[in-house]
């Protein structure tokens, strides 16, 4: 008997490893959702209320729609085609296109490109035409192309370089976007396939401490589902996009549709819509190669996805929408139709959002039904939804999360509908990458209309609740009462949680603090000191030093010496360093502000803080969630390619 179960298990497990998962579960999920609609549509909506009804009924629809697109996208996210060493010899360009960002992210982009070990050209396309970015382009021994206007903007800059330039391949880099020594030998490989337009990679960022990151655990942005499931996803339909930044597209492909496309702010996937309808390919390579400047605060994210939304709606009102521009299969047109649903998306938050504002001033519930029969079915239609999502994005869906950015952004993107309806210029606004004193007032400013939002809902809410004690539910079951109630609440805690985590975050220091664990010396006088370094920019760091040194202590005139793993002395001077208090362990906590660097020793630290640290703290992120490996690439070689000598 045992070896009967013994065998019969064996052969279960076998069976269930046979079993594709991500296409039998989202089938099942996506049956029950289907009959929930149907039963909904039939037996609950409330005639009295019919425009009510049906708009809550179209919004459960919506959701729907888009986990079946989203389960059909993610059926399969492993790589389509393995790496594959690049052949000696590619002629490649690195473009840096740049309009007023400080120069100091110029230089870590710069000192990016300096270090990557396939031989290449690197040029700065300056549209701000700045005397200290052409002087930045000779320290670097890079090209320096200008124009003498700014017309399309950064796809008219693009263009322009392209003309004046002759590389095969062409590296397109942000100016915050930093490329670690080996993108060049990790991407250029694909190309041997000649229908392959462009490679794209995921957008990660050192700033972990961002608007888009979760402070509880930075591993996770906002863009971490689209990046390391949505768009691997795509491989398999040949309709990754292209995001601009960082990637490496063929010039000979940009050429045949004539350039980067111009007619809509987001010149990216416009370009990537006329490439994939002439028949050419492209792959999203889920290495993280290049690490950049997340929007750091509320203004900037809202105004960098409302360029996204507007360039969107402006692409699928043209003659070259992917709805009916010749050239594309079906399975493409689904794809790009299923990245344009994410803006209109915002109808349906603004929806759930409002509905029980609704119900409680009007005093009508938009259903008929007995409350424990619509709880039967639609309670299995709201855990498979949230579990089902879970399961399909692979660890990187997270609920809460993306309920919070999803109300965030809902009103840029509902400003976006507009240009569906009205044909007009946009002009493209380039995402801050830096914060000045105004930075809170901006950030209030930027959430007025949640503030209103917020404001609706917990006065409609007080006013029901006061109907209901004074005179009675009414039209509403005290039951139904209750449960719209409760829905309202959580509706009010999400867009609550979202501003007080905005406002919360602290925007006073100029440079970012990347974490590390350094040892070093203080040196002052004739006296020398261990100190511990926990953080590190270009202007500062964040020390722990010996008790002996006293609290409140000030000196002047110091230099702090340490050693990274890549440069064995960096010696930089230091204006003014301030120990405060203790630790548990006896030790000082203080801050040191750098006193201006010889250029030599600001190199290394350029070096080490934007190319090899990200490097080190992805691989460490990685190694601790997923310790098999990404994308085929075994992770151990991911983190000592971060680690090559300069």
């Amino acid at each position: 008997m045992l070896g009967f179960s013994s065998e019969w298990l064996t052969h279960l497990r076998r069976f269930a490893q046979r079993i594709d998962w991500h296409v039998w579960i989202p089938s099942l999920v996506s049956a029950y959702m289907v009959f929930y609609l149907i039963w909904r549509a039939l037996e609950t909506i409330n005639p009295q209320v019919p425009v009510l009804s049906w708009l809550l009924w179209g919004a459960e629809a919506f959701s729907v729609v888009n986990y079946l697109l989203f389960s059909w996208m993610t059926r399969r996210i492993d790589p389509p085609v393995p790496y594959r060493p690049p052949r000696p010899g590619l002629n490649v360009d690195v473009f840096i296109p740049t309009y007023n960002e400080d120069i100091e992210i110029l230089e870590a982009t710069l000192t990016g490109c300096r270090l990557m070990t396939y031989p290449h050209r690197t040029y700065l396309l300056d549209d701000g035409r700045r005397e200290e970015v052409r002087k930045l382009a000779e320290r670097f021994g890079v090209g320096y192309i200008t124009r003498p206007n700014n017309r399309h903007a950064k796809a008219g800059n693009l263009n322009h370089a392209l003309k004046q330039t002759n590389g095969e391949f062409i590296v397109v880099l942000d100016a915050d976007m930093v490329p670690q020594p080996n993108f060049l030998e990790r991407t250029l490989g694909y190309f041997e396939d000649e229908r392959l337009a462009f490679v794209q990679l995921p957008q990660e960022f050192y700033n972990l401490d961002s608007v888009q990151h979760d402070q509880s655990k930075p591993t996770w942005h906002e863009q971490s589902l689209f990046f390391h499931v949505i768009q691997p996803g795509k491989n398999y339909s040949n309709s990754a996009f292209w995001c601009g930044s960082p990637s490496v597209i063929r010039r000979k492909a940009l050429e045949e549709v004539g350039g980067v496309a111009t007619e809509t702010i987001t010149e990216d996937i416009h370009t990537s819509v006329r490439l994939h309808s002439r028949g050419w390919k492209s792959l999203f390579v889920n290495e993280s190669l290049a690490f950049g400047i997340a929007p750091q605060t509320i203004t900037a994210y809202l105004l960098q996805r409302l360029r996204w939304a507007q360039g969107t709606m402006q692409l699928y009102r043209s003659k070259e929408s992917p709805l009916w521009i010749r050239g594309l299969t079906l399975s493409q047109r689904l794809s790009y139709l299923a990245s344009f649903l994410a803006y209109i998306e915002s109808v349906q938050k603004f929806i759930f959002l409002m509905m029980p504002v609704a119900i409680l001033l009007l005093n009508v519930l938009p259903m008929r039904v007995e409350l424990p029969r619509f709880l039967f079915f639609w309670t299995p239609y709201f855990i498979l939804n949230i579990l089902a999502n879970q399961f399909g994005g692979r660890g990187y869906f997270r609920y809460f999360k993306s309920e919070i950015y999803a109300f965030l952004r809902m009103v840029v993107f509902i400003q976006s509908l507009l240009v569906l309806a009205i044909n007009k210029p946009l002009k493209f606004r380039v995402t801050p990458k830096s914060v000045d004193r105004s930075v809170y007032e901006k950030e209030r400013s930027a959430l007025r209309l949640h503030f209103a939002l917020l404001g609706a809902m917990i006065g409609a809410l007080l006013f029901g609740s006061f109907r209901l004690l004074v005179w009675g539910a009414a039209g509403l079951s005290r039951e139904a009462f209750w449960i719209v109630l409760f829905w309202g609440l959580y509706n009010a805690s999400v867009i609550y949680m979202g501003v007080r985590e905005v406002l919360s975050r602290r925007h006073e220091r100029r440079h970012y603090r990347f974490p590390v664990n350094l040892s070093g010396y203080l040196a002052t006088g004739e006296q020398t000191f261990p100190v511990q370094i926990e953080n590190l920019s270009l202007s500062g760091a964040g020390l722990r030093a010996p008790i002996s040194l006293q609290a409140n202590t000030r000196l002047t005139g110091s230099w702090l010496t340490f050693s990274t793993p890549y440069h064995p002395c960096i010696r930089v001077p230091l204006k003014s360093i301030v120990f405060r208090r203790a630790d548990a362990k006896g030790w000082l906590e203080g801050g040191a502000a750098f006193d201006e660097l010889e250029l030599a020793e600001r190199d290394r630290l350029l070096e080490y803080l934007f190319v090899y640290r990200p490097g080190e703290i992805f691989a460490n992120m990685l190694l601790q969630s997923a310790p098999q490996a990404v994308s085929g690439v075994p992770l151990q070689n991911m983190a000592a390619s971060s680690k090559e000598a300069p």
